[in-house]
């Protein structure tokens, strides 16, 4: 590849040790759910602290399960995330949503209820309409059982807040128990993991909101206040108004878009190998939009992935319009072909009218001006291929192009 000379930013090595964290992401509320090619929040939580200062606006154009969101308000930032999967949204609102005292008794309360079903309800034998067959798809019996029961009993809990705490645990069990598993366990069991999950998402996520308000400088109540969470494509979301004209420019876009040509299910579990299911977007309370090309910018077999690179021409021009020549762009992107995929990258960047500027930091962190750093925390199928391209993501740094 051509090496160009750019301007450059300085990166603390506070935010380099970051990107090379290769540590499990296990900290509350990030590890409540784990979304695909989810964001390290430690390199999420320097970039801010780098990068921001309290009541700016951190903005995430392809926000995923809300990472940079819930780092963002924990330091006292405003946060916008757009995503076009409704179950990205979900989570996102979830984990960064305000809990009460009042919220965590009830739903401490419900679970107790929930304890005391002690066996598989009997089946009715009601017919499924074709909508709820799809979303229960390639669901083993017990399994599907289990769940039918919990979506069930939260609609009992009084508030749809409430309601929602619940589901997000419900999706953490599901993960659990379902995907990329070879087997999976008995209803008892994910009975037990459902009530010490819920028991683990009030506490924790109490504690975080409480630390998140008191960092924005707001009562608990009004800690929503802080973040904008849109259902919707990035594509056009200058002109969408749901974002307080106060709130910009954004004074940093920290995001990471879906990897071209890369292989990734945001929007499915694999159950028992290669068979998918749509459950998560059932257990969320939300639904599907599309297949895969559809969360991914388009289809990863298409020539010169023109589709793809086309939607984020769109995407990035549309975010130049809610940041200026002061904010700063970083992205962490992997590619399956990086030696044609990155400068494809890079020129639609340019075209949306951003710049690229260097890390000014160790030159033993560098490869051909760039950080680059292993991906952590593969799906097993992905780890069966072995070191491949897409095996590594690069730091992206850009400025948006003085005029």
């Amino acid at each position: 590849m051509k090496k160009v000379e750019r301007s450059k930013i300085e990166v603390p090595k506070s935010v380099v040790d970051a990107i090379l964290n290769q540590d499990k992401v296990d900290e509350p509320p990030h590890s409540f759910y784990k979304y695909p090619a989810r964001f390290s929040p430690v390199f999420a939580r320097e970039a801010i602290k780098a990068f921001t200062r309290e009541g700016h606006t951190v903005l995430d154009c392809f926000c995923g399960g809300g990472t940079s969101l819930v780092e963002a308000i924990a330091l006292g930032r405003r946060a916008v995330g757009f995503d076009i999967s409704s179950l990205a949204v979900f989570l996102a609102r979830t984990k960064t949503a305000p809990i009460s005292v009042h919220d965590k008794r009830d739903i401490l309360r419900w679970a107790e209820a929930v304890a005391a079903v002690k066996e598989p309800p009997s089946c009715s034998g009601a017919e499924m309409t074709e909508e709820e067959a799809h979303y229960r798809r390639n669901l083993p019996d017990e399994s599907r059982s289990f769940f039918e029961a919990m979506v069930d009993l939260t609609k009992s809990l009084p508030k749809v807040g409430q309601q929602s705490f619940a589901r997000l645990a419900l999706l953490g069990v599901g993960q659990w128990a379902l995907d990329c598993k070879d087997s999976t366990p008995s209803w008892g069991a994910m009975q037990s993991q459902f009530l010490t999950r819920v028991a683990n998402v009030v506490e924790n996520h109490f504690q975080f909101a409480g630390r998140a308000a008191a960092a924005c400088k707001v009562p608990r109540c009004r800690l929503s206040g802080t973040r904008r969470v849109i259902n919707r494509s990035c594509e056009d979301s200058s002109k969408d108004g749901r974002v307080p004209a106060g709130w910009l420019p954004a004074k940093l876009v920290l995001t990471s878009p879906p990897y071209p040509g890369v292989h990734v299910l945001y929007h499915r579990w694999q159950v028992k190998g290669r068979r998918e299911t749509p459950a998560p977007f059932w257990l969320a309370g939300c639904r599907d939009g599309a297949g895969a090309s559809y969360y991914c910018l388009g289809h990863r077999g298409q020539a010169e992935l023109k589709s793809y690179f086309e939607r984020l021409g769109k995407a990035f021009t549309s975010v130049s319009h809610l940041v200026d020549e002061g904010s700063l762009v970083v992205q962490l992107v992997a590619f399956s072909q990086p030696e044609w995929q990155l400068p494809a990258y890079l020129k639609k960047m340019e075209d949306a009218g951003f710049v690229e500027v260097g890390p000014l930091c160790n030159e033993e962190y560098l490869f051909e001006g760039r950080i680059w750093r292993d991906v952590p925390g593969r799906k097993w199928y992905a780890k069966n291929m072995g070191r491949t391209a897409s095996s590594q993501e690069v730091l992206l740094l850009h400025r948006k192009r003085v005029i």
